[in-house]
């Protein structure tokens, strides 16, 4: 028996749950787990809300569902809705993970809370939520885990211990469609440049993308590589293979700082017509000029797909690692219209398509 302040702990207050506990897969390198998760990413997030988050109040032996997030804005979207469908069957927790929380910290809210369901929101919360876990490891079941709003999912999901989740990256192939929507030029070609680590993504992405007649133009850039060698991955891009778009994955490798950014995508994007297609809204700066075009998911029903995940994760057992990772099912276009009526140009009922105009 484990004699850690987390088992300790955990003994005295976590009560059982119908949940068995499943050996831990590998660790991906850390250079996933940092990767971008929502605007301003995992690392990014205020430490307090700008209003006070109050939970309903708590109904007697009702389940728990425990929410740990970070308290910005569009984490606090998802909850809104979430909460809104769950309170009826089931009392409500949240935990604000600020950028100083610590696993300790983490697991003994989660012993305090003993909650039947987590919903862990963003990379940052995902990491410690994998740490408890495997301080947890062979000291009795671990509640099933909902991930929302953390990149890569399907990559990152065998490495948490019974756990399911809806992805935050839309396919792109949707945000390849619905910029030909709106563009006067032809969208044929995508290209899009990936680490090692994102092979295996990035073929699913060829895949489907193929069924749009749609070739996605791929360069695979070394495990350790510097704004340099981006930026020559990018040139090959537009100048040899003549892409029609770039594409941006959300990987912190690609993105690290503004001024990479400036460096790389920047330096090449400068001077070409070509749009950059981004997965995060915040990358889209009229002000700024950068990405042309986001699809990302509908915060509002994220909260409440989140809401029927848990509830079908409740008729089966809590056997959330049985349930497939899900599609964001609505989703929202961001576009910077001014930019990209100054480089393919715009259709003329190209607003029917967008839902939110940066300028």
């Amino acid at each position: 028996m484990k004699t850690s302040w987390l088992a300790a702990t955990r003994a005295r207050a976590l009560l059982p749950l119908a949940v068995g506990l499943l050996p831990l897969a590998r660790l991906l390198p850390l250079a996933l787990l940092g990767c971008v998760a929502t605007g301003g990413g995992a690392d990014n997030v205020p430490t307090a809300a700008a209003q006070p988050i109050i939970d309903p109040a708590p109904r007697p032996g009702a389940p728990v569902v425990l929410i740990a997030m970070p308290a910005s804005g569009e984490f606090l979207d998802v909850r809104r809705t979430l909460v809104a469908e769950i309170r009826k069957n089931f009392n409500v927790s949240t935990y604000v993970v600020a950028p100083s929380t610590t696993s300790k910290e983490f697991g003994l809210e989660l012993a305090k809370v003993a909650p039947t369901v987590v919903v862990a929101m963003n990379n940052g919360t995902v990491n410690l939520l994998r740490e408890v876990q495997h301080a947890w490891a062979g000291s009795g079941p671990v509640p099933p885990t909902v991930v929302v709003m953390s990149s890569f999912l399907e990559e990152l999901r065998p490495t948490l211990t019974n756990a399911t989740g809806i992805a935050y990256e839309v396919p792109g192939v949707t945000a390849f469609i619905n910029l030909r929507s709106i563009s006067r030029a032809p969208l044929k070609r995508v290209g899009v440049v990936y680490r090692p680590l994102f092979r295996a993504f990035i073929e699913r992405q060829e895949r489907l993308a193929a069924r749009e007649q749609i070739e996605l133009v791929k360069m695979e850039l070394p495990k350790d590589f510097g704004a340099d060698q981006l930026r020559a991955a990018l040139q090959s891009l537009l100048f040899d293979k003549h892409v029609d778009a770039l594409w941006m994955l959300n990987d912190n490798g690609l993105i690290r700082s503004r001024e990479f950014l400036d460096q790389s995508w920047r330096a090449v994007l400068r001077d070409t017509r070509v749009p950059l297609i981004v997965g995060v809204p915040n990358l889209i700066d009229a002000q700024s000029p950068l990405g042309s075009i986001a699809v990302v998911p509908d915060y509002d029903a994220l909260g409440l797909q989140t809401a029927n995940l848990i509830f079908d994760l409740s008729s089966e057992g809590w056997q959330a690692q049985a349930h497939d990772v899900e599609l964001p099912l609505s989703v929202k276009t961001v576009v910077d219209v001014k930019q990209v009526n100054g480089t393919v140009g715009l259709k003329d009922d190209a607003l029917r398509h967008i839902d939110k105009v940066v300028e």
